[in-house]
């Protein structure tokens, strides 16, 4: 059985299948300290980015988004077309295109970032990350947004998180710097003022690969 067992973020799930000719579409979140079981005979996709959890799904494993009037459930999924659409704010179904309306629907989309934008009347929880006037922040307690509850207003719930910056050529770097290259983190273990063919990967006396 796989187990899902966030220790810093939520983790988002999705599982599909069959289970004694029953066909199986779930998905859910995982809050952390929690621990989530899936079946070995399940298929199912999982991670600390809605978005990228998007991208692997297939939008025929899936239900058709209803008719509109019909009641959606906060963390659903359905097929709308080719893609995947996730119930972001339970709602009953308007007329208006999920595509142009994040406050209700998340998707896939290929210019997206680390967290979803910020938004009032969302349930959060902790370790979610959101981006509120270019800043990525991190919730700290669990709790429904409002609009003057904004991250900026109440460090109460929600914390900044520092960004890592990419590795970049002619800089200097001091020991124990984190740096971002190719999706992955490093740390410096000696001093020294970068140049190209010195990337992280390639020199492995002046940078230690972050696990």
């Amino acid at each position: 059985m796989g187990h899902i067992v966030p220790d810093t973020r939520p983790i988002f799930y999705a599982v599909t299948g069959s289970i004694a000719g029953q066909d199986v579409a779930v998905s859910g979140m995982t809050r952390v300290n929690e621990e989530t079981g899936i079946a070995d005979v399940l298929s199912f996709s999982y991670s600390e980015s809605e978005n990228d959890l998007f991208a692997d799904l297939e939008s025929s494993d899936w239900p058709e988004l209803p008719e509109v009037g019909e009641w959606l459930e906060i963390g659903s999924l359905y097929s709308y077309g080719d893609i995947v659409v996730h119930v972001r704010q339970s709602h009953s179904r308007m007329h208006y295109d999920p595509l142009d309306t994040p406050t209700l629907f998340t998707i896939w989309r290929e210019d997206a970032g680390a967290a979803l934008e910020w938004i009032a009347g969302e349930q959060v929880y902790i370790g979610t990350w959101r981006i509120y006037d270019d800043t990525l922040y991190e919730c700290l307690q669990a709790h429904v947004t409002q609009i003057d509850w904004t991250p900026d207003v109440v460090p109460a719930l929600w914390n900044v998180v520092p960004v890592t910056p990419e590795w970049a050529p002619w800089t200097y770097y001091a020991i124990g710097a984190i740096v971002m290259y190719e999706g992955s983190e490093y740390q410096c273990l000696q001093s020294h003022t970068s140049q190209p063919g010195w990337e992280p990967p390639n020199v492995p006396a002046l940078w230690l690969l972050v696990e």
